[in-house]
């Protein structure tokens, strides 16, 4: 018997997935700048809450809730709407996260605002799942959480931490993580091992274009598309073409 799929209502991308994302489980979305990662996160959330009925929460770490919201317009995602029917909720977490520890407490010491804590993140995103009667969570991005955190095993601890509560939720989740290159050859990071899987978006440079594509790096589970598929972002957001093939050069 298949595992019940929560479909993205992304334009192609449930193709490529195989249906869709298992529910319960969490997903990592990894991706350079301007790859729109973002933007597939909360065309998860709206997509859930237009389409399928289903609430969502977005937790922004990086950019403030009115600048996502404003940008997100802009393609035709009206989250103000969503959010005034209790169909989802925006909560902004976002401080300056992208200072290590050190000089974040520093300069906190003459801003007032607290200091960005994981302990605070997690009881956050519980609060807001539990008030909301939420099924669908998107985290943007944990790469403003770990960036604080300069010893390695403290950061791995708090990724632990943030997937757990994820599972422990029986939300279908999707976390967004900043990948370190623009190539389909790239390192691995800690939260790939993680996730129940992952979703890769790249921009791939070739002759003077600039090739956007999507492949599903793993999806425990599921049988689902490996090679890379293009996908274009305009108005609506992101649409995936499952039939279309990415030529690349190393």
């Amino acid at each position: 018997m298949s595992e019940e799929l929560a479909k993205t209502g992304i334009d192609g991308l449930d193709e490529v997935l195989g249906g869709g994302i298992p529910r319960g489980r969490c997903i990592l979305v990894v991706g350079g700048p301007g790859t729109g990662k973002t933007i597939l996160g909360a065309q998860f959330i709206y997509n859930g809450a237009k389409k399928y009925g289903e609430k969502g929460l977005i937790v922004t770490l990086e950019e403030g809730a009115s600048i996502l919201k404003a940008d997100l317009a802009k393609l035709g995602m009206d989250l103000d709407e969503l959010e005034n029917a209790g169909m989802i909720k925006v909560i902004d977490h976002s401080v300056v996260n992208y200072l290590p520890s050190e000089k974040f407490r520093e300069l906190v010491k003459f801003m007032d605002m607290p200091v960005f804590k994981v302990v605070s993140l997690l009881e956050t995103l519980k609060k807001g799942i539990s008030s909301l009667g939420a099924s669908r969570v998107v985290i943007d991005s944990v790469s403003a959480l770990t960036f604080q955190v300069a010893d390695p095993i403290e950061r791995r601890l708090h990724t632990m931490l943030l997937f757990k509560t994820l599972l422990d939720s029986g939300c279908t989740s999707i976390v967004i993580s900043e990948a370190k290159t623009t190539q389909l050859e790239r390192e691995f990071i800690f939260e790939e091992y993680l996730a129940d899987g992952v979703i890769v978006l790249q921009n791939i440079y070739q002759e003077g274009n600039v090739i956007k594509c999507v492949y599903v790096e793993k999806l425990r589970g599921m049988s689902h598309d490996t090679q890379p598929r293009p996908y274009r972002i305009d108005y609506g957001g992101i649409t995936v073409f499952p039939r279309e093939r990415v030529f690349y050069k190393l």
